[in-house]
């Protein structure tokens, strides 16, 4: 275990709907220690995302509201009492960077390039002047790979393609030079040689920088190269947590070998087909007390339906957590 970086306890998030309450996050805790790599998967809807934009203090109230948690970044508390915006904005992009998953709306189409550098820039550096943002700006657009920084500062978001707007958005961390690097989805919507490239250019910053990664993403395929751990999220709760070689090699909830078992296998037979996992995630508006995987589950025992929902514990003594019954049975062997 390293020096912890982030940590974040009993996490409760829920978006208040008319004549619904969505629980988003459900007492999630997990943490990251400096110069770590961290995934975080699952598919879309439970609840990874706001997990990450609740640390930032960036869920719109109202529908969204924290409920409960703790979080401490390297010895600063980030929810309890309510940190003023002031504060926060001298977190948020100076010592915390977020990749948003969709680069096109994360990046405004009637400002060039270089101009949302200069307000992203001088927002985080008071007193810095228009002309040195710009120059960090196009350093920064260099140094992830973007040949003719400064004629592409002086272009707008939609004359660049998919893979060179996600470079612009990773070029934002690294001109904050932030301690941790929260990328949500950042291959989304990319090509597969695309997609290795961008994973690559973040671990490079990584190395260079000295900086925690959270990659968020529903591919355990992508991640099983570069995160140090993983947290598997379903219906809002982490069902499964260790190292990657852990999830990887030894998956012991059922949700967790789903998704291995769907991750497409260079090495299989031209005709064997994918394997999915039936059905669909639960509305997050209608969970009952109950394993929020149940119904989807193929390993489900008999007596599964009559307990409450799985508690997260630990497999072992090497850090392995587990939230399935099938896993309380095996302990109790």
């Amino acid at each position: 275990m390293g020096e912890r970086l982030l940590d974040c306890k009993n996490l409760k998030v829920s978006f208040f709907m008319t004549g619904s309450t969505v629980q988003a996050v459900r007492d999630v805790s997990f943490h990251v220690d400096r110069n770590e790599v961290v995934a975080v998967v699952g598919e879309s809807g439970c609840g990874k995302s706001v997990t990450q934009m609740s640390i930032m203090q960036l869920i719109q109230t109202p529908p969204g509201k924290i409920l409960s948690g703790d979080v401490t970044f390297d010895g600063i508390e980030l929810l309890r009492g309510g940190k003023p915006i002031a504060d926060m904005n001298q977190v948020r992009g100076n010592r915390i960077a977020m990749i948003f998953q969709e680069p096109m709306t994360s990046l405004n189409p009637v400002f060039k390039i270089g101009n949302q550098f200069v307000d992203v820039l001088r927002a985080h550096n008071k007193g810095m002047s228009k002309k040195e943002a710009w120059a960090l700006g196009a350093k920064a657009l260099d140094e992830v790979g973007i040949p003719d920084a400064e004629l592409r500062m002086r272009n707008y978001p939609f004359e660049l393609s998919g893979g060179m707007r996600q470079r612009v958005l990773i070029a934002f961390a690294v001109a904050c030079q932030a301690d941790l690097i929260i990328a949500d989805e950042p291959t989304t919507a990319l090509d597969v040689t695309v997609q290795a490239q961008v994973m690559e250019l973040l671990m490079d910053i990584k190395k260079k920088n000295n900086s925690s990664i959270v990659i968020v993403t529903h591919n355990l395929g992508l991640v099983s190269r570069y995160a140090d751990r993983i947290y598997v999220m379903y219906a809002g709760q982490i069902v499964e947590s260790g190292t990657s070689e852990q999830i990887l090699t030894d998956p012991k909830h059922p949700y967790t070998k789903g998704l291995l078992n769907a991750v497409p296998q260079i090495q299989a037979d031209k005709k064997s087909d994918l394997v999915p996992i039936e059905g669909a995630p639960p509305s997050l508006a209608k969970l009952d007390d109950r394993c929020a995987f149940l119904p989807r589950c193929a390993m489900k025992c008999d007596s599964c339906p009559s307990k409450a929902s799985p508690v997260l514990r630990e497999y072992g003594t090497d850090g392995h957590m587990v939230a399935c019954h099938l896993f309380d049975e095996e302990v109790a062997k």
